[in-house]
């Protein structure tokens, strides 16, 4: 017995309460460190599958964003400090053949479409930019006047009727509420310019009457003064080749043209000669022109027709002008997923748009 009356904890051969209490601890710690074990192992498996799911995720993501988001946000156009991204070329796209009118260049083909688009949107990029050198501005209530005129509403039109009508327009345009009155303004802009310019036409100048020969191509120029040198007819020959389809079969005869309704260089041209004198070819619009003095006058009335020709050629002088001052980058005409795919759009917005293969040329 021990002092207290208990037996000694241990004898020779058996196993002391310490020593058990010690395996007792060993067998648990060997079991706790297999659950560990085996707990860590599902962790790290459930860990890799969410990480394979989230890369599988990703990529889905990425995709998608390489598909569909990005190529929306693509750079297409930069006129100055403004770009212009794909989903709003898109738009313009769009808006420019379903609203054109029969005949209009848009419906030609694709690769017009794109052209006259592009043409357009750097056209009211230079109007925002030059038209405050005039002191040209157009405010919102002019906008909300030219939409109201649009919508074939008068002024007393309550607030109600407006905004249901205003609301149809902008769905039909395609475009943001934002994106229309943007659009509206620079209409407002360009009729604002053009009466500016306008305003400065002359009643009455100097005018030529001419006729002409426009080909394609110097070649064709060069046999056409052939045959004029071997005496042909300018008239015949006019009526022979000209692909100028306005005087083609009335002899090549363009009428009276008054100072500042041509560009520079046939005008230049034009009224430096005599009558019955021609000119050498002179290059316009990609082809080429041999022009033929028949009357001359020192000072005419202008017609509202010339009246016309002089606004738009003042007009596009002046674009020219403001267009010196900004830098222009294109970038579709090099990328071959961003022609596919406004060639795409092109086709399916007017039926009358024959698809074209040839590249757009800035």
């Amino acid at each position: 017995m021990g002092i207290f009356g208990r037996a000694p904890s241990s004898g020779p051969g058996g196993t002391s309460r310490q020593d058990r209490r010690r395996a007792g601890v060993r067998g648990r710690s060997r079991t706790t460190a297999r659950r560990d074990t085996e707990k860590r192992a599902q962790i790290i498996i459930i860990g890799a599958v969410i990480l394979v799911a989230l890369a599988v995720i990703g990529i889905g993501v990425y995709g998608y964003y390489q598909t569909n988001v990005r190529p929306e946000q693509q750079a297409v156009l930069k006129v100055g400090d403004r770009t212009f991204r794909m989903n709003y070329v898109e738009k313009r796209l769009r808006y420019e053949i379903q609203n054109a009118a029969p005949g209009d260049p848009v419906l030609l083909n694709t690769n017009t479409a794109l052209q006259e688009t592009f043409n357009q949107l750097g056209a009211e990029e230079i109007d925002r930019i030059g038209a405050p050198q005039i002191n040209i501005s157009v405010s919102d209530d002019e906008v909300d006047a030219r939409i109201r005129q649009n919508l074939g509403l008068s002024d007393s039109a309550d607030q109600a009727t407006f905004a249901e009508a205003y609301r149809k327009l902008v769905k039909d345009s395609g475009f943001s509420p934002n994106e229309y009155r943007e659009f509206i303004t620079s209409q407002l802009l360009e009729d604002k310019i053009r009466q500016n310019l306008r305003s400065t036409i002359p009643t009455a100048t100097e005018q030529v009457h001419v006729r002409d020969i426009r080909v394609a191509t110097q070649d064709d120029a060069q046999k056409v003064l052939d045959r004029l040198a071997a005496g042909e007819d300018f008239a015949a020959i006019a009526t022979d080749v000209s692909l100028d389809t306005s005087t083609k079969s009335n002899g090549g005869d363009a009428g009276w043209i008054p100072r500042g309704s041509v560009p520079t260089n046939v005008e230049n041209a034009v009224f430096a000669l005599e009558v019955g004198q021609r000119t050498q070819p002179i290059s316009n619009n990609n082809t080429f022109f041999i022009f033929e003095v028949l009357e001359k006058s020192p000072s005419m009335e202008i017609t509202s027709a010339q009246q016309t020709l002089i606004e738009n050629q003042s007009y596009n002088s002046w674009q020219a002008q403001i267009s010196n001052q900004v830098d222009v980058n294109l970038y579709y005409a090099s990328d071959a997923t961003i022609i596919a795919q406004l060639t795409a759009i092109a086709t399916a917005a007017g039926s009358g748009v024959k698809a074209t293969a040839e590249p757009v040329q800035p």
